[in-house]
């Protein structure tokens, strides 16, 4: 049997499966632009709340360091409104939740769709966090810290003065030293004196 070249079909590539990864990736795009347009909304809702505290938490005293209004984007955006409290957003994307850290874990401090109310509850806690520094303070008395540039100037002061001492304690051993040497050196001159004829 002979075969001829002209006779055999030639294999079509099958282009399905090309057409399936092609989908895939589409699918994959929109659920990646979905999850960035979730993050995206999350972000407002906390720039939102961001610019309802804004303004309000500027009359806290200068001295008063205690809170700082930061919106960090990393992959889990948070609000943070001191050290330990911060707000993220829900699993529903809508619901702000005013956390903070414990020793225990994180503790919900309250949970609502609405910013303005959760910008109250906000107010309240620094309200809160202010009154309990100002009773630590008062209650150190005399043992309050204090400020640093004070603390820096004291720690100064305090090694300039040793240093003096230090200074001043060499000289007082040198000289008694020395008046040592004399003093024994005139009592070996007084006992060879005394005991050469």
């Amino acid at each position: 049997m002979e075969h001829n070249d002209d006779t055999m079909p030639v294999p079509v590539p099958d282009s399905r499966l090309k057409e399936a990864m092609h989908r895939a990736r589409e699918e994959q795009a929109e659920r990646t632009d979905v999850l960035v347009d979730m993050r995206d909304a999350e972000i407002a809702r906390l720039e939102v709340l961001h610019g309802g505290l804004g303004d309000s938490l500027k009359v806290i005293p200068a001295d008063n360091d205690m809170f700082e209004i930061v919106l960090s984007r990393g992959n889990k955006p948070r609000l943070w409104i001191d050290m330990l409290a911060f707000v993220v957003m829900g699993r529903d994307r809508r619901t702000y939740r005013f956390m903070r850290d414990t020793r225990d874990g994180r503790q919900v401090l309250f949970e609502s769709t609405d910013p303005d109310t959760v910008s109250t509850r906000i107010h309240d806690y620094a309200a809160h966090r202010i009154i309990e520094r100002e009773k630590a303070l008062d209650a150190a008395g005399d043992y309050a810290v204090l400020p640093i540039e004070a603390e820096m100037d004291a720690d100064a002061d305090s090694e300039s003065q040793h240093a003096a001492a230090r200074r001043g304690g060499f000289g007082s051993v040198l000289a008694s030293f020395i008046l040592g040497m004399v003093a024994g050196v005139a009592v070996l001159l007084a006992y060879g004196y005394v005991q050469i004829p």
